[in-house]
Formats: C-alpha cells, sequence, structure tokens
C-alpha cells in the first residue's frame, strides 16, 4: 500500500477507487473538504464525524493542502 506523509491518510488502490481515506475509516478526504468548504466549523465537522479524531481531521486538511490538485479533480 503506497505511504504518505500524512499519519491518518491512507490510499489503497484496491479500496475506495484508490482515493485518499482518513485510515481506519471509510470517510474520504474530500468529504471532510466539502464540509469544511461549505463554511462548517471543525467542531461541527467533528460532531458529524464522531468516530475521528481532531488530529484526523486536521491531517486531512493538511493532506488536501499538500494534495489540492488531487482532491479538486
Amino acid at each position: 500500500m503506497p505511504i504518505t506523509a500524512h499519519l491518518y491518510i491512507e490510499k489503497d488502490p484496491s479500496k475506495y477507487e484508490g482515493k485518499a481515506v482518513i485510515k481506519g475509516t471509510r470517510i474520504p478526504v474530500a468529504s471532510i473538504i466539502n464540509h469544511y468548504r461549505s463554511g462548517m466549523s471543525v467542531e461541527e465537522i467533528l460532531d458529524g464525524y464522531p468516530n475521528i479524531t481532531p488530529s484526523q481531521l486536521f491531517d486531512a486538511l493538511s493532506y488536501y493542502f499538500d494534495n489540492k490538485e488531487e482532491i479538486d479533480c
């Protein structure tokens, strides 16, 4: 499985169409970003995803800013 520089993000070509997800979940980074872009606060996003930690959420945001072209396409 490809390794990313992000502790809480994984990409596996055999799962989730190879898209970046929060490790150990089925939550795509793109979903987190969609909520963030819609104006939701970090707290609101965490309320909507009670199974992820703040560290996982912030790593998803960090992954996005490191890989905008991948998520935005």
